[in-house]
């Protein structure tokens, strides 16, 4: 494999850079891959795959506000690029605006209705904003596209503890643990639904599952800690 600026062609035009850039993101050199955008965009200053590109390169180094520019750029050059929206939306949520990545988020779906997770990342800014009803439609919309989506199955089942219908929210952990069994998120998030409900053991359980394929999940350690007290008061309570 690749793995060295030398052992990849030297470029001579700004397509080019691009195309070398994107083998060092493919690779995760997300800093070389950021150097040839920047020669591309100085090579030809209206390239827009060019901007969009680096502004993923520079998300991945969590330089999110700087990527917003060059979103915004590549956005004036195409506007019909639904995967730019997409990307721009991703970075406002890491940014802390949710709300203000939901029109992004519809103009990517508008674009490309088919995307399955452009709905789960839509649902999930409408979760932060507390529009659980709305998430759950789009939720739905990425099960629809995609019935073996495991994530949308877990923030769905989020969801709808937010809400307080914990059964149901066990029936989308469940599934999700049933397609990825590995999943140590579900197990907790399931275990804290079965907290909700009083079955402590069931609960205690799924925070075993979740630590052992995450030994360092934190939330899990401090959910069991809280169950197995709460099982011990009750048992002392009989």
């Amino acid at each position: 494999m690749e793995n060295t600026k030398n052992s990849i062609e030297e470029p001579t035009s700004a397509e080019a850079y691009v195309n070398r850039g994107d083998k060092f993101y493919d690779q995760g050199d997300y800093q070389a891959a950021l150097s040839d955008y920047d020669e591309a965009i100085r090579l030809a200053p209206e390239y827009a795959r060019a901007y969009s590109n680096r502004g993923a390169a520079k998300g991945d180094l969590g330089k999110h506000f700087e990527a917003l520019s060059d979103y915004d750029q590549a956005i004036r050059l195409d506007p019909n690029d639904a995967a730019v929206y997409y990307n721009r939306g991703n970075a406002k949520v890491r940014l802390g605006h949710p709300e203000a990545a939901i029109p992004d988020y519809d103009a990517a779906i508008r674009l490309d209705s088919n995307n399955v997770e452009v709905y789960t990342s839509r649902g999930n800014a409408k979760s932060k904003l507390g529009k659980y009803f709305e998430a759950i439609s789009d939720y739905d919309a990425s099960i629809r596209l995609n019935p073996e989506y495991t994530i949308a199955y877990n923030n769905r089942g989020f969801v709808k503890s937010q809400l307080g219908h914990f059964e149901a929210a066990i029936l989308d952990y469940d599934e999700a643990i049933r397609i990825n069994p590995e999943y140590a998120k579900a197990y907790n998030n399931r275990g804290a639904a079965k907290n909700e409900l009083g079955d402590l053991e069931a609960a205690i359980s799924d925070y075993d599952e979740a630590i052992r394929l995450n030994p360092e999940y934190a939330k899990a350690h401090a959910n069991r800690e809280n169950a197995q007290k709460e099982l011990r008061e009750r048992e002392k309570e009989t």
